[in-house]
């Protein structure tokens, strides 16, 4: 393993503005595209509605495939390399004639995983790799052998130290520059490490023999990211991170979330999306005047006026954005609010 060190487990036009003004983003976006929105819908994007909603319809190519009985959907991804997904997490797992690797372990796939595993290969799994430290990616880590050799970046292995989560091991063996090699078996993957993007340590997991790229939390197939930004870390880390992507040469995307693999068109859309975020968080924070913003609210009050100010920035930035996104990205009305707020503190701070 090349690099690796072991350690003890230590455009807006003037007719849509219109629209925007008279109709809300979600009605406007079913006048612009030709059907009507049931009437609850009609209400700003990012708004809470009742338990079960109400959001813009979760576009037909982004629908979550039917999962069978098991639990799981099984997908061969190229020679020896597998998916398991269930509609909400994704994970993947390498077979080689020495064993199996596993690449990450979510909390709600630990023993589905395992089960999928059994499916294809009775070979041992001899390596764990952590796209980075998150439960929700790498919590059922330690239902895999204690021999195994588990991977990551070394600022993963740092916060796993700080964690001590029985359920997260710490690495064994870790390497703390940009780049790594993995030879497990007859494959070969390359580990890199390019900064903070959602997490300190979140790698791009590249295996050019099955032509993937994983990069996991930072773009959702067909999605737009959850809760600002996926709690991106860095967010101009973040959209760096998109745009580097398309420097791999790769087919297949693995995000890591929701019912999708990716292509480079879908790693591409993510990039256009981010960069109309960007754009229109942009256009607020130059537009909107302080003072216009906090009029009637208590002067003595200095939290309500940056409040009455950053909402503002966050109402405009959210209005400013393209419609067509919420009919090509699920998810595009749930957190649009959340990621305007996210884009605007950084372009404010960063």
């Amino acid at each position: 393993m090349q690099g690796m060190k072991s350690g003890a487990p230590a455009q807006t036009s003037t007719t849509r503005r219109n629209i925007l003004r008279g109709a809300g983003v979600a009605s406007a976006a079913a006048l612009l595209h030709g059907y009507q929105l049931p009437a609850a819908l009609a209400q700003p994007p990012g708004q809470p509605g009742t338990a079960t909603g109400p959001f813009v319809p979760v576009p037909v190519r982004a629908r979550p495939p039917k999962i069978p009985p098991k639990g799981y959907l099984l997908d061969q991804l190229g020679d020896g390399l597998y998916g398991i997904r269930d509609g909400i997490d994704q994970a993947m797992f390498l077979v080689s004639r020495k064993g199996v690797a596993a690449i990450d372990a979510p909390e709600r796939l630990g023993e589905k995983m395992l089960a999928a595993i059994a499916e294809i290969t009775t070979r041992p799994v001899t390596h764990v790799i952590y796209s980075h430290a998150h439960v929700d990616h790498i919590g059922a880590a330690h239902l895999f052998p204690p021999t195994a050799a588990y991977i990551a970046h070394e600022r993963t292995a740092e916060l796993l130290r700080r964690a001590n989560d029985p359920r997260r091991p710490v690495p064994t063996k870790t390497f703390d520059g940009n780049h790594s090699s993995l030879k497990i078996g007859e494959h070969q993957l390359f580990l890199d490490y390019h900064g903070t993007n959602h997490l300190p340590g979140n790698l791009f997991i590249h295996a050019p023999q099955h032509r993937l790229l994983s990069l996991v939390d930072v773009i959702i197939p067909r999605w737009i990211p959850f809760f600002r930004l996926d709690t991106a870390r860095d967010i101009p880390g973040f959209v760096e991170a998109i745009d580097k992507s398309l420097e791999y040469d790769f087919d297949t995307f693995f995000g890591g979330h929701m019912g999708w693999y990716g292509t480079r068109e879908d790693v591409v859309e993510t990039q256009e999306w981010t960069a109309d975020l960007k754009r229109v968080s942009a256009e607020a924070v130059r537009t909107v005047g302080y003072e216009d913003a906090i009029k009637g609210v208590d002067p003595d009050n200095g939290y309500a006026q940056l409040g009455a100010y950053f909402n503002a920035l966050v109402d405009t930035s959210a209005k400013l954005m393209p419609t067509k996104w919420l009919t090509l990205l699920a998810g595009a009305d749930v957190f649009l609010r959340d990621n305007c707020s996210a884009m605007t503190l950084s372009l404010l701070n960063d």
